[in-house]
């Protein structure tokens, strides 16, 4: 099926609300504005009239209202009528004006505090008009609940949401009943703004929200929903913008979204609720709207469960070098589902944070977990990027790969690295251009083993899924002239030989050149000369059981860093090491910009500065905790970076633990960067 095959079918399902052409004032009702009095009764009276009534339009004219929760009944149209009409929403006393309501938390129901605009198997409902919907929420009402842990050196603070979302999560994977997971008064689960259950043919055009507590719209098992020419503005936590969940048939056109997390997320369902569920997102059109900041552009999960398919994504404009990833799928081994028959296409990226592209298998609670989810029949074409960490980052676990995946026509610059393709099965890559460089290609080439004289050296490259490379070496005595020495994977090191490198070539005569190795005189192979022949590790005598500090490791990490990148500068060193650590953020600055490179590193610092030097992106990936007997002392800003660097085998568990506030010694930070810099190709 092609692109406006696609649209034709996706559109073909989904239908405009009927409502009557009866049309009613607000001021009717009694309703009032900037008095400064509660008007939730009198709005609420007016919607439910009107919808006994048989429907019609209710007509909010200019003006502020101050008001509670709201719920839209079937057949009613809420206008408002002005950009200066403002539903301002109470901040205060929330237990009075949010009522308990069967709700979805994060995807998973249970009784919760009412959205601020509400519906329940309702029909044929609309908000429309250029009006603002005002969550009134702060840095002092709502947002205050959640402390978000966003970067691998986010701040450690209190988070008053997270006990209630860990027990939700919990009676998700225990399958307590909905009516025994009580929320509300007394906890701390933040509600979304428009949150709209088992409800069809909805329109939401031409509004504007702002300051939402949580997600921002929330259409869940709704059929037929348009959303239309909206301004999605609020940057708290978990402020998504549009977030269709278990839904059969949404447009999405003509919006701008500038949000705190991802502007566009399908979701189908959480954990045990969406797979018993088995309700897919589906049916979805994307068209022409722009994205600036946010953490993903149109994302597809993590709340995935029931799967996701049939999403075209098409004439969207990216704008904003805070927009972490312009196109964002994001799982995990305890989430399933699926994304399939998905097509990004005809769409331009002017600015990205992250990459243009970002997939992965490994988001919040990663491989823990039995159900393995699939990407497959995923097409991105006609693009053009700009900037960011990654071109392409696509990654999947080994037991699923990704199948039916094209690129086609893209073209990308200013990256920092190209591409990322973890397990990908047979893909189609046609004209792909990033950073100048035609793809297919190789990636990283290295050498392994340790060259010293007679030694043999195996060569070992990225080949692109499905490819084999050819591999060339070259030796030399002082590192500026070359000789060529050998053809094939391996090579018997010439005596004479004091440094050495190895380029692989593909069937199209692209080629990727290792690093410069040093030949040592002694050749056994350790993390200690492996280190020292591709030199990151200083000429000088080491005391492996010494605490390393901040200072020596930064040296060990120079050649994982990006040179190109040069502040922040510490104000209490000016070493060219510490200065790249800093500036690559394998280390952070406190608030007076010191980065106290005298100081130890513990263990759960040093799984944070392992997954920033190894060289893989995962900005903005929620928050989760290692498995381990010791997980209580591990702080909650680390506790990712701690599971990754568990995963990815940088670091080990010593009798269940992880021991998390351990200093580091010198050799343990020796044996970590080692695994590290064999992980990035080096």
């Amino acid at each position: 099926m092609d692109k406006q095959q696609m649209r034709k079918a996706i559109l073909a399902g989904i239908r405009q609300p009927q409502i009557p052409e009866k049309v009613v004032n607000a001021r009717a009702f009694g309703i009032l504005t900037g008095t400064g009095e509660n008007q939730t009764r009198k709005i609420q009276s007016a919607i439910d009239m009107l919808s006994e009534q048989g429907g019609g339009r209710l007509i909010l004219p200019e003006g502020i209202y101050l008001t509670g929760a709201l719920q839209l009944r079937s057949g009613v149209e809420l206008h408002l009528e002005s950009p200066n009409t403002i539903l301002r929403f109470i901040n205060t006393e929330i237990e009075n004006h949010y009522p308990v309501v069967y709700s979805h938390w994060e995807a998973s129901p249970c009784l919760n505090y009412s959205a601020l605009l509400y519906a329940r198997n309702a029909n044929n409902i609309a908000v429309t008009g250029p009006g603002v919907l005002d969550g009134a929420a702060d840095q002092n009402h709502w947002w205050n609940w959640h402390h978000q842990v966003e970067e691998a050196w986010s701040e450690n603070a209190v988070d008053l949401q997270q006990h209630d979302r860990l027990t939700l999560r919990s009676m998700n994977m225990e399958g307590v009943p909905v009516e025994k997971r009580c929320f509300g008064p007394g906890h701390f689960l933040r509600p979304n703004m428009v949150q709209l259950i088992g409800c069809e043919r909805v329109l939401l055009q031409g509004f504007k929200i702002i300051n939402s507590p949580m997600w921002q719209l929330n259409p869940v098992f709704c059929r037929s929903v348009i959303v239309d020419g909206l301004t999605l503005s609020s940057h708290g936590s978990n402020n998504d913008g549009c977030d269709p969940e278990s839904c059969n048939g949404v447009w999405i056109k003509n919006c701008c979204f500038d949000t705190g997390d991802d502007c566009i997320s399908l979701k189908s369902g959480r954990d045990r609720d969406g797979l018993a569920a088995n309700t897919p997102c589906e049916n979805v059109l994307i068209e022409n709207n722009d994205f600036a900041d946010g953490h993903g552009g149109i994302a597809l999960g993590s709340e995935m469960s029931g799967g996701i398919r049939f999403v075209l994504a098409d004439n969207n404009r990216f704008s904003s070098p805070n927009l972490t990833y312009a196109l964002r799928l994001k799982t995990n081994a305890r989430r399933g589902g699926f994304v399939e028959n998905v097509m990004l296409s005809g769409s331009v990226m002017s600015a990205v944070h992250g990459a243009a592209v970002h997939g992965t298998m490994l988001y919040e609670d990663g491989r823990n977990g039995d159900m393995l989810p699939v990407f497959r029949d995923i097409t991105i074409e006609d693009i053009e990027a700009h900037g960011g960490d990654y071109g392409i980052f696509l990654e999947a676990f080994p037991e699923v790969p990704i199948t039916g995946l094209v690129l086609r026509n893209i073209r990308i610059d200013g990256v920092r690295k190209t591409l990322r393709s973890m397990n990908w099965q047979n893909p189609v890559i046609d004209n792909v251009i990033i950073n100048g460089k035609q793809f297919p290609r190789p990636g990283w080439v290295r050498i392994l083993g340790v060259p010293s004289p007679g030694t043999q050296l195996k060569a070992e490259g990225d080949a692109f899924p499905g490819e084999t490379l050819a591999f060339s070496w070259e030796i030399s005595k002082n590192g500026i002239d070359w000789v060529h020495c050998g053809m094939g994977d391996h090579l018997s090191l010439p005596k004479e030989a004091a440094y050495v490198r190895v380029t692989a070539s593909d069937k199209r005569g692209n080629t990727e050149t290792s690093r410069v190795y040093t030949v040592l005189s002694d050749g056994a192979v350790n993390p200690v000369s492996r280190l020292i022949c591709r030199g990151m590790l200083p000429e000088r005598n080491l005391f492996p059981d010494e605490h390393i500090t901040r200072a020596e490791l930064a040296e060990m990490l120079v050649q994982l860093a990006d040179p190109t990148l040069t502040r922040p500068v510490p104000t209490d060193s000016t070493e060219k090491s510490i200065c790249l650590a800093v500036a690559n953020r394998f280390f952070p600055l406190d608030k007076q910009g010191h980065v106290y490179p005298n100081s130890t590193v513990t263990r759960q610092e040093m799984a944070s500065v392992a997954m920033q030097a190894c060289g893989v992106s995962y900005r903005n990936a929620s928050s989760t905790m290692p498995v381990c007997a010791d997980v209580g002392d591990v702080a909650a800003n680390y506790g990712t970076n701690v599971a990754r660097a568990l995963y990815f085998g940088f670091m080990s568990l010593k009798d269940g633990r992880f021991w998390p506030q351990r200093s580091v010694t010198v050799g343990e930070a020796i044996a970590i960067i080692d695994r590290v810099a064999d992980f990035a190709g080096l």
